[in-house]
């Protein structure tokens, strides 16, 4: 039996690079979430993943028989999802990095709201019914638009239709009633701020866990997507000096203060920065 063929680190990197670097219309959610993944799993195979997402979205156009109506089709994207496949929200432990990764979602039918939504979002696009994510605080939804108007899907309620009134119910059950629903809550991402929260998220596992390299992975690929993103660049700084790679943190602390000059924590970075290359003359 032939051995498995594992992706290198630099090779998953340089993949991402060039999916970031593509348009919003041809860049994949799919292979892109599963490239991020593609570092934690290096036997990874992309295509299989991508075939599943394809028979699935076959299995319901053909239930819809061709109908555009939009009712009939979120209906039955919601149960072939979610009472045939059994597709659900996990709870159980919301840090737990597998739920954050495409493959582990699709192999095991649980995930985060944001990793629910790209299945849905790449299960609506092959049906010819382009949704779009809705980064809201502390949460994800999918929304559909069209001449008719708009309707807002939360994948993790097994893809509950919300009214703006029950988006606000949702935000104050998160936030007890410290943040209220604003029109720009309800603006669609791109993929690429789609992929960012993923990372986003990691980050924060990764974080939970003490993960110190697992973070500083889902950092550099943020700023792939970002690479001015001055909250990423002092995160990072700070990782490389707990992983004593003092040259990058100068190289990053700096980056930080160009890009934010009035930065509240600027005195203090910059009091580091000096710290660290006088550490550096000494040693």
């Amino acid at each position: 039996m032939p051995g498995r063929v594992l992706t290198h680190p630099t090779m998953a990197r340089r993949r991402f690079r060039e999916i970031a670097d593509q348009s919003e219309a041809v860049l994949d959610l799919t292979e892109a979430s599963l490239v991020i993944a593609l570092e934690e799993y290096p036997a990874l195979q992309i295509d299989q993943y991508l075939q599943r997402i394809d028979v699935w979205s076959d299995a319901i156009r053909e239930r819809i028989e061709g109908s555009r109506d939009v009712e009939k089709v979120v209906a039955e994207i919601n149960r072939f999802l979610f009472e045939q496949e059994g597709f659900h929200e996990e709870t159980d432990d919301y840090y737990d990095p597998r739920f954050a990764f495409l493959n582990e979602v699709i192999d095991r039918h649980a995930g985060t709201p944001i990793t629910l939504s790209i299945v849905y979002i790449e299960i609506s696009r092959r049906l010819g019914f382009p949704m779009t994510g809705v980064s809201l605080p502390g949460h994800f939804l999918v929304k559909l638009a069209g001449t008719w108007g708009e309707i807002l899907i939360d994948p993790a309620e097994d893809g509950r239709i919300l009214s703006t009134g029950e988006c606000q119910k949702l935000l104050d059950q998160i936030y007890g009633g410290g943040i209220k629903l604003r029109e720009h809550h309800l603006r669609s991402v791109s993929k690429r701020e789609i992929l960012g929260r993923l990372l986003a998220h990691l980050k924060s596992v990764y974080m939970s866990r003490h993960d110190l390299a697992g973070a500083v992975s889902a950092i550099d690929r943020i700023l792939v997507l970002d690479e001015r993103d001055p909250f990423e660049l002092r995160d990072r700084g700070i990782l490389a000096m707990q992983i004593h790679a003092y040259r990058e943190a100068i190289d990053f602390l700096t980056r930080y203060l160009e890009i934010a000059p009035y930065a509240e924590d600027r005195q203090m970075v910059r009091d580091q920065i000096d710290y660290l290359r006088a550490w550096l003359d000494l040693n």
